[in-house]
């Protein structure tokens, strides 16, 4: 899995987002460190209450689940 830009992670949640929106599926992300986690998961439009999962990796980085 390949790290994504903050623009075009923002650019994929938005896409997915403006597609069905009766239909939502999980994606990951893996970023560098839990503050980018963070970061990720709050770009516009953020995740609600149960859409999203952070879990730290061995390697030090973190998959960020979330509903798109």
């Amino acid at each position: 899995m390949t790290q994504i830009s903050a623009a075009d992670a923002e650019l994929k949640k938005s896409s997915a987002m403006a597609g069905d929106a009766g239909t939502k599926t999980w994606q990951v992300s893996i970023q560098p460190n839990a503050e980018l986690a963070a970061h990720f998961l709050n770009l516009n439009p953020p995740q609600g209450a149960g859409e999203a999962t952070i879990a730290p990796r061995p390697d030090g980085r973190f998959d960020v689940f979330y509903l798109s």
